[in-house]
């Protein structure tokens, strides 16, 4: 008997035990009736702890084996079949659950108000994520959303009643809601209706009313191609992430020297510069490597050079230009997001590289790999001017 459709609100219920079982460390318990909602819908499993007469078991996952509820257990003790048990949800993480599902109904329905035909692949409803992907013909735009989110928490303070019923599946085929019959087993589908918003084939667990949210907000929005996952929080949470926000987009419109409500426009136009002066350094850059000029150390010609923001691939071939000529040794570095380090040598040269990129990447603190004449790799940018001192100042040393 499934007690969490029945009365998604009760904590605690006693029931017979009717089998255990056991794999690996975990022993699993089926009851004959149970408040463990065992996922569905997206939404994630109930844990909690059910007390036997001469043992206990901490309920770690529940499931659905067969039709039946199956209690994934950790078991101290023993518990038998046919024994009378009592049992104990964990409702503090139940409770965010229920909330969070609600909350994923009635943000989808408002994002659909403003960007038509919106598509769900899936939910995750679990404890500290929140998260709906879905698939947009067009793109989610900040703005829009943030009208969704307004009528979302508009719904939240009406108080609108959750009702759940069952219908036929045939009936189910005719009706003016979201339904995905093909993962409907069994003969009836189970609707939950936010009253007079939205209606919604769905298999979780709801709270009776919206007003049971508190408030809602987006959390994260990242896309690939045409498909979107928002990250949502609810309840103190949202407003504790709001505030956080207010604080960031605060301190950064100090340190801009701009207004809050100019932030956006500011960042844009310092994106814009940038893009233009990246331009400008990658030309620099192009220009220095094509008149690179070597040092000489006893018979060995040394090109050294550290770059920034120079593209990789540039730097490589440039190198592999170089060792062409004879006794000639390559050292540059390159300054971005990680320090990249390239060490090149003339094949006929008799120098141990490996060697010498061996006691180089161990400055930076980086990983390498390549052939016996040609090696790079990245680590810390700080200590590039560190390791390319010490591959000049040892060259001589490190001869096969």
């Amino acid at each position: 008997m499934e007690l969490y459709y029945e009365d998604p609100y009760l904590k605690s219920f006693s029931s017979k035990v009717s089998s255990v079982s056991y794999s690996n460390s975990h022993a699993l318990i089926a009851l004959e009736k149970t408040a463990f909602f065992p996922s569905g819908g997206g939404q994630s499993f109930d844990t909690g702890i059910i007390l036997g007469k001469k043992g206990s078991a901490k309920v770690v996952e529940t499931k659905t084996e067969k039709g039946q509820v199956i209690h994934i257990c950790v078991l101290e003790g023993k518990i038998e079949p046919g024994e009378e048990v009592q049992c104990k949800i964990d409702w503090e993480r139940r409770y965010e659950l229920m909330r969070a599902h609600t909350a994923q109904h009635m943000f989808f329905q408002c994002l659909s108000r403003f960007f038509p035909n919106l598509y769900v692949i899936k939910d995750n409803i679990d404890v500290g994520r929140h998260a709906l992907f879905i698939r947009s013909p067009e793109p989610l735009d900040f703005a829009r959303i943030a009208d969704a989110e307004k009528l979302a928490n508009q719904t939240i303070k009406e108080g609108r009643r959750v009702i759940v019923r069952w219908m036929k599946k045939e009936e189910a085929e005719k009706g003016d809601f979201r339904v995905k019959l093909d993962r409907i087993k069994g003969s009836e589908v189970r609707v939950v209706e936010i009253e007079g918003f939205d209606k919604s084939a769905c298999s979780g667990v709801h709270v009776v009313n919206t007003n049971e949210i508190g408030f809602l907000t987006l959390t994260r929005l990242t896309h690939e191609g045409d498909e979107y996952t928002l990250e949502f929080e609810f309840g103190e949470k949202a407003k504790e992430f709001l505030l956080d926000m207010k604080r960031i987009t605060m301190s950064a419109s100090s340190i801009l020297q701009t207004h809050p409500e100019l932030l956006e426009r500011t960042v844009e136009k310092l994106k814009t510069e940038n893009l233009v002066m990246q331009e400008q350094l990658k030309e620099l850059n192009e220009e220095v490597l094509s008149r690179l000029e070597p040092t000489i150390k006893g018979s060995v010609k040394i090109y050294s050079k550290i770059f920034s923001g120079m593209d990789s691939k540039k730097l490589m071939d440039k190198a592999g230009e170089l060792i062409k000529e004879e006794n000639t040794l390559v050292i540059i570095g390159n300054r971005g997001e990680r320090g990249f380090l390239l060490i090149a040598k003339n094949q006929k040269m008799n120098v141990d590289l490996k060697k010498i990129a061996g006691k180089a990447f161990e400055i930076i603190e980086g990983k390498w790999g390549g052939k016996e004449y040609f090696v790079s790799g990245a680590g810390k940018a700080e200590k590039l001017e560190e390791a390319i001192k010490f591959i000049i100042e040892n060259v001589g040393g490190l001869h096969d």
